[in-house]
């Protein structure tokens, strides 16, 4: 779920990156989240095991690799002298990045058990999947660029990860970078000696990390460890549009759940119910933009080809009666469509916001509600509630904690008990 371009977000082992149509020029926002990259040890032990299992079913074995991998074949290929060409040399064999899911797989790496080459990628996001090849195993990450959601395989491969200290036999099979830096034998002098002092570095307790870094997903990270006074650890990562990539095509079909919708005809029960009275019409949350524009609203500044990529975000102005909103809003289907096609989830109404705007939730909740009445209300119906400072949050179990929710402020300063502010989101589509 995107909450904002502000956050940090990550969806399962998806990461999203924020490629913001302002219909004149594209703005590219990172959404990064700490952790969402970490593999726990059971995992890692499941994986150590299947590249064991695919070295006996293939009959690949660290001999028969010394026998067409060794360091001569390694230097023989083209690999270039610039550290940001992006290239390594892998057992001879020299890949650049970013480049085509099955390339890799010519080259005899299979897919890991765990990962399914099936698995849908958000437009503009990138997931890690593991590939094994007789004993190594190598992580990468795929990155979808195109405005369509793309399964795994059909997305290009933007970053390399090796670990000679865990997974990957470097002698049987090395791995080589720009200027002749080998995985198991270069230390961090001959690293320095070879690219200059890195971008940024970072001393562990058992490592030093050094990272060359042209741009923000544009870098390589070394990790040479102490003890055995070498290079073990090599991410190279480029999450660079290939200038002739195709993007697809934006779709022409108004999607199903668009026509699906139906405006409400009157609230709900009480303030949980995804009906919700804005501007003096009824919407059922999440509401497509067409509702709105049906309802007199206008889109500021969006032309008529203007589109959201498939599964993403967009952020529009719309204006009613000479009153400008600021509007988020989501594609909820697999294919980029026009922006009346998206979906709005979030809707929000202050003391600070002219009232002409005015919202009410179902219940007749608005501005002005005792908090001592919501939060009987809650516990009599059975709902979750948490107070963070100013905040009061509402939501019915803890499944729908962040999906379906109601945020009332209090403004202390002027009351403690009367609600300065409302903003309800619900993000989950009416069957």
């Amino acid at each position: 779920m995107i909450k904002s371009v502000a956050e940090n977000v990550c969806t399962d082992k998806y990461i999203f990156f924020k490629e913001k149509h302002t219909m004149k020029k594209k703005i590219l926002v990172a959404l990064l989240i700490a952790g969402c990259m970490a593999f726990a040890p059971s995992a890692a032990y499941a994986e150590a095991e299947e590249a064991a299992e695919v070295s006996e079913e293939t009959g690949d074995t660290a001999e028969a690799s010394e026998s067409t991998g060794d360091s001569d074949a390694a230097e023989s290929a083209e690999l270039s002298d610039d550290l940001y060409s992006f290239q390594v040399s892998i057992g001879g064999t020299v890949y650049q990045l970013p480049m085509a899911f099955d390339e890799l797989e010519a080259q005899g790496w299979t897919i890991s058990k765990s990962d399914d080459p099936e698995d849908m990628v958000p437009s503009n996001s990138y997931t890690y999947v593991r590939f094994n090849k007789g004993e190594n195993t190598i992580t990468a990450d795929v990155i979808n660029f195109a405005i369509n959601e793309m399964p795994v395989k059909q997305c290009l491969i933007g970053s390399i990860e090796v670990d000679a200290n865990y997974d990957f036999n470097a002698e049987s099979t090395p791995v080589l970078l720009p200027k002749g830096i080998e995985v198991g034998k270069s230390n961090l002098d001959d690293i320095k000696a070879a690219y200059g002092e890195p971008s940024d570095s970072y001393e562990g307790d058992s490592y030093v990390k050094v990272t060359y870094e042209r741009d923000i997903y544009e870098r390589i990270e070394m990790y040479v460890y102490k003890e055995e006074n070498a290079l073990l650890e090599l991410d190279l990562r480029n999450f660079t549009e290939p200038e002739d990539f195709e993007k697809g095509e934006v779709s022409t079909e108004v999607p199903d759940i668009v026509t699906a919708y139906q405006a409400p005809q009157e609230p709900g029960e009480d303030f949980l119910s995804p009906v919700v009275e804005y501007f003096g019409d009824l919407y059922q949350l999440p509401a497509p933009v067409s509702a709105f524009l049906e309802n007199g609203w206008t889109m500021k500044d969006v032309s008529e080809d203007a589109y959201v990529a498939g599964r993403d975000i967009d952020f529009i102005d719309m204006m009613k009666e000479n009153q400008t909103v600021h509007f988020s809003v989501y594609n909820k289907t697999q294919n980029a469509t026009a922006i009346e096609n998206c979906f709005v989830q979030e809707l929000s109404f202050g003391s600070y916001d002219p009232e002409v705007i005015a919202m009410k939730l179902s219940g007749d909740v608005t501005l002005g509600a005792k908090k001592d009445d919501l939060i009987a209300l809650a516990e009599e119906k059975g709902y979750l509630y948490e107070e963070n400072g100013d905040y009061l949050r509402f939501y019915a179990n803890k499944d729908d904690q962040y999906d379906k929710y109601v945020d009332f402020w209090f403004n202390t300063d002027e009351s403690e008990t009367d609600v300065a502010s409302i903003s309800y989101r619900n993000e989950i589509v009416a069957d």
